[in-house]
């Protein structure tokens, strides 16, 4: 298992555990639904942070897309179309930042894994809590797909690949004996 699979994965274990008390107490300020709103633009700006370390992209990439995602979030009653442009945005900075070079497969990828999550969602439909924290972790299990569909940078790879410093010394002196 790769690094962003395992991340991914762990991620949204992580971002269901904790949006079960951030609910709780914003339900008892009776908030509910900008809060589920705020908790997963917070998960997003997250992760949006780890597919930039990722792609070795600055994070102010991603800060127009979360931004107008924020305003969305504190907009008074906008539920539905919030949760539609969410996914519009998560595609849009998975896909624009991080892999460039393999548009046509990331397109495949993202109709894939989002609609894929999205309907896993729906046939979910998550009423309350603890559904909704489910439902964020299988959303995240279906995302993590998105990382066999899609192979990581070459240089990502490399540095995941070698933990060895002596290793990694000895590959970089091939390649300067090779190129020179």
């Amino acid at each position: 298992m790769n690094k962003p699979v395992r991340t991914t994965l762990v991620f949204g274990l992580l971002s269901a555990l904790a949006l079960v008390p951030v609910l709780w107490y914003q339900r008892s300020y009776g908030a509910w639904p900008m809060a589920l709103e705020l908790a997963i633009w917070f998960d997003l700006a997250v992760y949006a942070v780890l597919l930039c370390r990722w792609s070795r992209i600055r994070f102010a990439a991603v800060l127009f897309p979360l931004s107008l995602l924020l305003g969305v979030a504190l907009w008074p009653r906008t539920h539905a179309g919030f949760m539609l442009m969410a996914l519009g945005i998560f595609s849009w900075i998975r896909s624009g930042v991080c892999f460039r070079k393999t548009p046509l497969r990331a397109l495949t990828a993202e109709l894939v894994t989002v609609l894929g999550g999205s309907l896993l969602i729906a046939l979910w439909w998550p009423r309350s809590t603890l559904s909704w924290a489910v439902a964020l972790w299988l959303f995240f299990l279906v995302q993590s797909l998105y990382f066999f569909f899609v192979p990581a940078n070459k240089a990502v790879r490399e540095i995941s690949e070698v933990s060895d410093p002596f290793e990694q010394a000895r590959r970089e002196a091939e390649r300067v004996l090779e190129s020179g």
